[in-house]
């Protein structure tokens, strides 16, 4: 199944997003946002399943977070990624 990376702009973003996430019995991967992906210098992302998407934005709203994107990654070539939901769609 593919995984989906949100992207965040700051490490303090994500930082809050994957503790509110844990909280809540969902694991989730931070990382460095692939460079293609990156709408500032030191953006960060998250990996998790397509499950756990709504949480995640729903998280993001009680914080008044705005996440650059949502992509989906592939299994089979990591390095694809696709937009999922435009940015209107990602408005808190």
């Amino acid at each position: 199944m593919a995984s989906r990376l949100v992207v965040f702009a700051s490490l303090n973003q994500v930082a809050l997003v994957k503790r509110d996430l844990y909280r809540s019995g969902v694991y989730v991967e931070m990382l460095r946002t692939p460079l293609s992906l990156s709408f500032t210098g030191c953006s960060f992302a998250v990996r998790c399943q397509p499950a756990d998407v709504p949480l995640l934005l729903q998280n993001c709203e009680k914080r008044s977070i705005k996440p650059g994107g949502v992509f989906e990654e592939t299994e089979e070539t990591s390095k694809t990624q696709r937009r999922v939901f435009s940015e209107d769609e990602l408005e808190p």
